[in-house]
Formats: C-alpha cells, structure tokens, sequence
C-alpha cells in the first residue's frame, strides 16, 4: 500500500506542478460524481504546489464540482423512473427515502446548501434533488454558493498553515490515502446497513 500511495503522490505532484493543472483539477472535480474522490484533500494538495493559483483553483474546483452535480441532477429528474425501483429497496430503506424526501420537499435549496457544504456524498445530493424536482436554476446557484465557500476556507487555510501541512504531508501521505480507503469503505457499509 505504501508504493501504490507513494506513485499517486508523485502523480499528483507532477500534475500540479505542470502548467496544464488548471485543467487537471477541472477535470478531477468534474468526476467528482462518478468516482470517490477526496476532493477538499486534492484542492489542498493542488494549492500547496502553487500557492499563487489558489483562488483560480477554488473557482475551477467550485465550477466544475457544480456541472458534477447538475449532471447528477439530470440523471435523477429524467432517469429515476427506470432506477428508482432498484434503489430504494435495494440501497436505501423506503423509510429513509421518505425521510430525505421531505427534508428536500420542506428545505429544497436550504438543504442543497447545506449538503453541498458539508462533506455528504454529491452523488446522493444532486440525485435527490434531482428526483425530488427542485428547480435546476436554484439548484445550481446554491451548490455553487456552497461550493465556494467550502472551497474558499480550504483554500484560505491552505495560504495561511501551507509549508506545515505540506510537511505533514510529505510525510505522512500513505497513511491519509488509508484514511481515504477506509471512509470509501465506511461509506458503502453505511449504505448496506440502511439497506437492511
């Protein structure tokens, strides 16, 4: 494990390092959707190697993290009728489902907000919403409100404690990407109990 975390920090390194890693990270937020990404860990990892390109990272993280979740918007407005039988008893209980329903019928932006915010999983919020009808122009500007502002406090503590958390880092990358493994795992495990 400590080989396979040590090549994808030197992958990581020379990505951000070079000068296309604007696009790099556009398009690491951008997959946000698809793949588990640690994205509040890349977008530091990203501004450590140039501190000067920190605020047009948060901006191109905050953008494309957003078109993620309208793309996951869309899938769940125009493709829940041939999925949802298969989601709810299978993945998530109907009592849960129900629960998260009207949580998003009550709160609707507020709750994609505050979602997109915090470190929940985007694919179960831009899904939701997306299920759930929320309007796609207010579901847009509040990911993106939020994104920003999550993106923004990264950032920002990325300038002001960067040389020791690059340290930190350098030192003890192996471990977090076990940290990144176990919470994937953590993840699905959670799904497969509500599921039961």
């Amino acid at each position: 494990m400590k080989a396979y975390a040590l090549k994808v920090y030197q992958w990581a390194t020379e990505k951000a390092a070079s000068e296309r890693a604007p696009l790099w990270i556009g398009l690491l937020f951008f997959m946000e959707l698809f793949f588990f990404i640690p994205i509040d860990a890349i977008l530091a990892f990203f501004c450590l190697q140039a501190p000067r390109r920190t605020f047009l990272y948060v901006v191109i993280a905050s953008v494309a993290s957003t078109l993620s979740g309208v793309a996951g918007y869309l899938l769940g407005r125009f493709l829940w009728d041939l999925i949802g039988p298969y989601v709810v008893p299978s993945l998530v209980s109907v009592s849960l489902f129900e629960r998260i329903s009207g949580h998003f019928q009550t709160y609707e932006t507020g709750a994609v907000m505050l979602g997109c915010f915090l470190p929940f999983p985007l694919k179960a919020i831009s899904l939701a919403a997306g299920v759930f009808k929320i309007g796609v122009v207010p579901f847009a500007s509040a990911m993106l409100v939020a994104r920003l502002l999550r993106f923004a406090l990264v950032g920002g503590a990325m300038l002001v404690w960067g040389d020791k958390l690059k340290i930190f880092l350098d030192r003890h990358y192996h471990r977090l990407m076990l940290l990144v493994g176990a919470k994937i795992a953590a993840a699905f495990l959670f799904f497969w109990i509500l599921a039961q």
